[in-house]
């Protein structure tokens, strides 16, 4: 292996390593419907720092149900996996055309913080390392079968995009 690509593969380690320390601090402080949020970062936020899925596994969106009832709610749940059915059938995008964690198509991502805001409500916010801009993201949460789950995301974009609505438009 090249130095460069040793050097490379550190500093993807690293990151990840990072990533997942913070995620378990997150986690610890973490309560009620903001535990669910936090493990889903700690388990998903390396999508902002590699793009190896043979090194880290697939990304968040491609899933099986079964992982992502870990974290969303049974109707988001099935909606995701309805539309990377449809990724994989179309090789092209469906309804989700961003990163769901960090509504963006190539993330940036540094001082994640997640808090509750209210109940039901959790928000995660962080800043892109190149312009310093925050981005917020606000989780719905529910108790669902005894579990806190994720049932709506809501992006803070103009619109107030909400990724309910964005899955449950009609497949291409």
């Amino acid at each position: 292996m090249s130095s460069i690509a040793v050097k490379r593969l550190g500093l993807i380690i690293s990151a990840a390593l990072t990533i997942g320390w913070c995620g378990t601090v997150l986690a610890a402080k973490a309560s009620g419907g903001a535990v669910v949020v936090a493990k889903l970062y700690k388990d998903f936020a390396w999508q902002a720092v590699a793009s190896q899925a043979d090194l880290f596994g697939e990304d968040l969106s491609h899933q099986s149900k079964s992982t992502l009832e870990k974290y969303f709610a049974p109707a988001l749940a099935d909606l995701l996996v309805k539309d990377a059915a449809c990724q994989m059938k179309s090789q092209g995008i469906c309804n989700l055309d961003f990163d769901l964690l960090f509504d963006s198509q190539d993330p940036r991502v540094t001082d994640l913080d997640i808090s509750t805001t209210s109940p039901g409500k959790v928000s995660v916010v962080y800043k892109d390392p190149v312009d310093d801009r925050a981005t917020r993201i606000d989780f719905d949460v529910a108790r669902v079968a005894g579990a806190w789950k994720i049932t709506d995301v809501v992006y803070n974009r103009p619109e107030q995009v909400s990724l309910t609505r964005v899955l449950s438009r009609k497949l291409p």
